[in-house]
């Protein structure tokens, strides 16, 4: 396997654990059946030791495939401009409702805020990079 055959693989891997484990922070936000501070403290040990890590193998494996040839992603195909602009709204909101986990954990909140709508954008702007990237949609 070559190593940017590989970098693809585990930025594709880390992914599916990155997008997996925000959803479930999400929905452990959500959740009503338990004590706000019970949720937010098992949202935010999902979030610290699945999500976050997986982000960050996430972001190390795609950076470096896309400096590894740049002209590919940003000339021949134009197609990770639409990509990354999906990628960096999926972050912001990744830090957005783990912040809002943190903030049950804490007792600082015991609503979920936004935290319905945000998951529902992070799902669709992570469907749309997916996307952009199977199709290699055109500027």
């Amino acid at each position: 396997m070559n190593t940017d055959v590989a970098l693809v693989w585990l930025h594709v891997t880390a992914n599916l654990f990155w997008i997996g484990g925000i959803t479930a922070v999400g929905l452990l936000v959500l959740a009503t059946s338990v004590d706000p501070k019970v949720r937010g403290g098992l949202a935010v040990t999902v979030y610290q030791r699945l999500a976050a890590p997986a982000f960050v193998v996430s972001f190390i494996a795609g950076t470096a495939r896309l400096f590894s040839d740049t002209a590919y992603y940003f000339k021949q195909t134009h197609f990770m401009h639409g990509k990354l602009l999906f990628a960096l709204i999926v972050i912001g909101l990744h830090h957005v409702i783990g912040a809002r986990a943190k903030k049950l954990a804490s007792g600082e909140t015991t609503e979920p805020g936004p935290t319905k709508v945000l998951l529902g954008v992070l799902a669709g702007c992570a469907a749309l990079a997916a996307l952009t990237v199977i199709f290699k949609l055109p500027k």
